[in-house]
Parts: C-alpha cells; sequence; structure tokens
C-alpha cells in the first residue's frame, strides 16, 4: 500500500512539472500573438475558458472521477487543442476552452492523490514539493517557448503542445487507485469559506497581471524578452515561496495575509513593466505570493473530510474569477486600466486573509485533531 501510494505521487508530482512546463512554454506566447484581437476579446476568451474549467471541476465533484481516467482525458484534449491557435480568433477561442478544461482535470486528479496518500502532518511539505516541480516547469518552459515561437512562430508551439501531451497520456495509468467520488452536498467549514473566498480574490490579481501584461507589453512595442522575463521571474518566485509557505502551514504558522500584502505590491508596480529587469520584479512579486499561498490554502483544504470533493470545488476560485473579475478587468478599455484593476482585487485578498489569519489557529487545531 506505501509503496503504491508514493508511486502515485511521484507520478502526480511529475504529472503537474509537464503541465506546466508545456503551459508556461505555450501560453505567453499565444497570448502575446493574440493582442491584436484587443482586451476584451481576449477577456472574453477567458471568462469561456474559465466557464468550461468550471464546470468540469463541478462535475468531477458531483459525479466523481478516476484519477488515471482523468489524466488521460486531459492529455488528449491538449493534443486536439495543440493547433487551434493557428485558426485565428475563433481557433484561440476554443484553444482556451479546451486546454482550461485540460488543466481543470489534471489539477483535481492529482491533488486528491496527495490529500488522500498523504498524512495529515505532511500536507504542506507535499503541496508544497508539488508547487516547487510545478514551478522548475514553469521556469524551463518559457525559454522553449520563447525560442520555438522565435524560430517556427506558432507551429513551433503547436507541436511542443503535441509532443508534451504525449508524454503525460503515457503515465496516466500510474494514478490507478485514487480518484474523487461523487458527492451532492456542498456543505464547508469557515475557515475553508475563508480560505476560498482567499484564493478567489488573489488568483484574481495573478490571473489579471498574467493575462493583460503580455499584450500591454505588445502593444506597446516592448521586446519579447520583457514578456518571458515576468513568466520565468514568477515561477522562479513560486518555487522559492512553495516551501516557506508550506513549512509554515505544518508548523501551524496562520500567516495567511502575507501573499495578499505581496501580492498587492506586485499590482502596483504592474502597470510600469515596460523593460527586462521591471518584468521581472514583478513577476517574481506575483510568483513568490502565489508560491507562499498555494500549499498553505490547499493544505487547508485537504483537512476537510470529503477530501475528494474539497480540492475540486476548492480550485474553481480561479475560474470564477476567469469568468467575472478578468473579463470585467477586460472591459475597462486599455490593458493599462486592466492592469490597475488589480489593486481592488489584491486589497479584498488582503482584507479577507486578514480574518482569515485570526481565525485559523484554532480552525487547524480543531480539523486537526478529528
Amino acid at each position: 500500500m506505501a509503496r503504491r501510494k508514493m508511486r502515485a505521487l511521484v507520478i502526480s508530482h511529475l504529472l503537474m512539472f509537464t503541465l506546466m512546463f508545456v503551459f508556461m512554454g505555450s501560453d505567453p506566447y499565444i497570448l502575446r500573438h493574440a493582442h491584436v484581437y484587443g482586451s476584451a476579446a481576449i477577456g472574453i476568451a477567458s471568462g469561456l475558458a474559465s466557464l468550461a474549467s468550471f464546470s468540469s471541476k463541478i462535475a468531477t465533484a458531483v459525479k466523481g472521477l478516476r484519477s488515471e481516467v482523468g489524466a488521460a482525458i486531459s492529455s488528449s484534449l491538449i493534443l486536439l487543442a495543440s493547433p487551434l491557435p493557428l485558426l485565428g480568433y475563433y481557433g484561440f477561442v476554443t484553444y482556451m476552452i479546451l486546454t482550461n478544461m485540460a488543466f481543470a482535470i489534471m489539477v483535481v486528479s492529482t491533488l486528491v492523490v496527495v490529500a488522500e496518500a498523504v498524512d495529515p502532518s505532511k500536507l504542506g511539505f507535499h503541496y508544497a514539493l508539488r508547487g516547487v516541480l510545478m514551478s522548475i516547469g514553469g521556469i524551463a518552459g518559457p525559454f522553449v517557448g520563447a525560442y520555438l515561437y522565435s524560430a517556427m512562430g506558432l507551429i513551433g508551439i503547436a507541436l511542443f503542445q503535441a509532443s508534451s501531451s504525449l508524454v503525460m497520456l503515457s503515465m496516466a495509468l500510474g494514478l490507478r487507485g485514487f480518484g474523487i467520488k461523487a458527492s451532492s452536498g456542498l456543505g464547508f467549514s469557515k475557515g475553508w469559506t475563508l480560505a476560498y473566498l482567499t484564493s478567489l480574490f488573489l488568483a484574481s490579481s495573478f490571473m489579471i497581471i498574467s493575462t493583460y501584461l503580455p499584450p500591454y507589453q505588445a502593444s506597446l512595442g516592448i521586446s519579447l524578452g520583457a514578456t518571458s522575463s515576468y513568466f520565468s521571474s514568477r515561477a522562479f518566485g513560486s518555487l522559492l515561496g512553495r516551501f516557506p509557505g508550506g513549512i509554515m502551514f505544518d508548523k501551524g504558522l496562520a500567516l495567511f495575509f502575507l501573499p495578499s500584502l505581496i501580492m498587492l505590491i506586485a499590482s502596483l508596480l504592474a502597470p510600469q513593466a515596460l523593460t527586462l529587469s521591471y518584468s521581472a520584479l514583478v513577476g517574481f512579486l506575483v510568483g513568490f505570493s502565489w508560491g507562499i499561498a498555494s500549499p498553505m490554502l490547499l493544505s487547508l483544504a485537504a483537512l476537510e473530510s470529503e477530501k475528494g470533493k474539497s480540492m475540486s470545488l476548492f480550485v474553481t476560485g480561479w475560474d470564477v474569477a476567469s469568468m467575472t473579475i478578468v473579463p470585467l478587468a477586460g472591459s475597462l478599455g486599455s490593458y493599462s486600466k486592466s492592469l490597475q484593476f488589480s489593486v481592488l482585487t489584491s486589497l479584498l485578498a488582503l482584507a479577507l486573509s486578514a480574518a482569515l489569519s485570526l481565525h485559523a489557529r484554532r480552525y487547524l487545531a480543531l480539523r486537526r485533531s478529528r
């Protein structure tokens, strides 16, 4: 049993490394290529994609899904979507929908493996380890993507995605024995709810900056290197933040307000990210903020009694933000105003995370005693 759990853990981490490697090697350049469609059009595509992602997560929570099946479906969707950005705006929209579904299914299929296979006292460490591998993939991906995009354009990106999806498909069966059980209830603890709302607004800031900064830079004639610098530094910051966040959770330190404060600083600086160094700074702060927050918030969600349902629904915060807040930011009329909207979402995250920090010490002690 222990050996089977360890094998599934390793494979789940490798799948997420590969997923981040291919997504961060593809999406920045697909988004940059799409700047000609305008901020509102990109926002609409993002909203539709998140609706599909949200629906996928709700479906897995309600109907249930075996982890190996979810990984296979996710890999197949990426393979199918890989050539679609070559087909213009509607191809871009379809690509966004399919790849967001693929990302959602892979995330929940692997999150539940960690929640079920790991002792509660070590959840923070293992979610941090998962995040570190994702960050390494995120660091390497933009360099590969930049080379392929510069040499071959979107065709190079499509070939990169197709080959990576086949690698993931070959690993899917290693997740046998884990999965999300069907559930109809939606009740959660107060701590879970505060953590979910904090995650929602923190993710909103993360996505607003990451979605609108590449076309903002392209519209001003800023070099491709600035975009690569942002995403690589974001991944590096996320890498550095993971283990501190995980260790803080495992030690019972309820500093949930800290990543929201860092994200607020990044939001204030984002419209000025027009050089390699400034883009790198903003990217690092965005990544470091989420790097700290992710293992803390995921570990909190994993303490719920129905782990599969909890993990599937907890990560819908990203989709709710993409369907509502990110398109709203895109509708403000300019990329600069879209970026500035992240200041408001960061302030809301800070207020909610401060309340969560006050609540969490007692909450963690209660949940761990069950």
